[in-house]
């Protein structure tokens, strides 16, 4: 691994499967799109607690992508059926720059869920999908979190926050289809990180676990695997 740290050394097997999250309402894929075209991971591997890592190194960039189930930090009470993260982080080669870039978390077009909502919160934008058996929730981070993280220095673009009125409009896009977020160009040198996540229960009144499940940090995610 090139921007990803563990302390047990990786081998990488050559497989090159995509990336996916199998859920009970169907398939939910990831990718990354750069300049309009959509890359392929070109190695993976398993990693020792369940999960895996997609490899995307190409001529001007690297990218990485953990997948793996997280160290939820929720109340105890708060129990969920299943949990899965997704976090990327890429960064460009020196004197290399990336114009425009998305990550996207979309489902397959094979699913089963019937009902499709916006179910935002602080700090989180997030979408809930279900049918009559299961309801799940996929959430990322949200505008005002990213731009928090900017201003810290964590693995956020500098360019992000140079026009607010159409980032906060367009940069974050949740639809039936999955969640979607577009970023402002990266620098040589910088590395920008983006996680997804995705719960799910069975579909009972007031479930809220799965909810919080999908408001955590990438840390959160990353110590699953005992990676950062």
């Amino acid at each position: 691994m090139k921007l990803f740290y563990k302390q047990w050394p990786l081998t990488l097997n050559g497989d090159h499967s995509q990336p996916q999250i199998e859920t009970p309402l169907g398939t939910i894929h990831l990718s990354l799109v750069i300049s309009g075209r959509c890359y392929l991971s070109n190695y993976s591997s398993k990693l020792p607690k369940g999960g895996s890592l997609y490899t995307y190194y190409y001529d001007s960039f690297d990218c990485e992508l953990i997948i793996c189930r997280p160290k939820l930090n929720m109340n105890s009470h708060l129990i969920v059926e299943e949990c899965w993260g997704a976090v990327f982080r890429i960064k460009p080669h020196s004197g290399s720059q990336i114009d425009t870039c998305s990550f996207s978390a979309y489902w397959e077009a094979n699913y089963n869920w019937t009902h499709y909502g916006s179910n935002t919160g602080e700090n989180l934008d997030a979408a809930a999908y279900e049918n009559q058996i299961y309801q799940l929730h996929l959430g990322t981070q949200d505008m005002n979190t990213l731009i928090t993280r900017k201003n810290r220095n964590d693995m956020i673009p500098k360019s992000l926050g140079s026009n607010p009125d159409i980032e906060h409009d367009h940069s974050i896009q949740l639809s039936d289809r999955g969640i979607s977020v577009a970023m402002t160009p990266i620098d040589s040198g910088e590395i920008c990180q983006i996680h997804f996540l995705t719960a799910w229960n069975k579909n009972v009144k007031d479930e809220i676990a799965s909810w919080y499940a999908v408001d955590q940090n990438a840390e959160d995610i990353l110590k699953g695997e005992e990676i950062w």
